[in-house]
């Protein structure tokens, strides 16, 4: 289970209504106490569903938050803190990262439905994204 330590909402700045600059850090806790941060200045488009399914799960819903974890962690943004209290880029391999997205939906209370099918959808799908994001 993740803990969000931020806020329940975010502040971000946006030139075109799509795509989005974390305005302040955004952090998250897992239950066995690592800690995860997305740093102000990390980008994120919101879930990566395709156009013809944003009637049922648009870009932007109550997954909105595990969306721009999601996005630092396959971009190579997400932070995780080390013991000594300094703060290193994760790196995290892409199952970890949808992982993290799935339990973040978790925390967040993501319809159980919904949940999965945003989770399936970067598990089966998000080869492609996440290696040009990494490239």
């Amino acid at each position: 289970m993740i803990v969000f330590h931020s806020r329940n909402d975010v502040l971000v700045r946006s030139s075109d209504g799509r795509n989005f600059v974390l305005q302040e850090p955004l952090e998250v806790v897992r239950d066995d106490g690592a800690r995860f941060r997305v740093p102000a200045g990390a980008t994120s488009d919101g879930a990566s569903t395709p156009s013809e399914m944003w009637a049922i799960l648009p870009p932007f819903g109550p997954w909105w938050l595990a969306a721009i974890v999601h996005d630092a962690a396959y971009r190579g943004t997400l932070e995780r803190q080390m013991a000594n209290d300094t703060w290193m880029v994760a790196m995290l391999p892409k199952e970890q990262c949808d992982l993290l997205f799935l339990d973040c939906m978790s925390a967040l209370g993501v319809e159980q439905g919904k949940k999965e099918a945003l989770y399936e959808g970067v598990r089966l799908g998000g080869w492609k994204a996440f290696r040009e994001d990494r490239a």
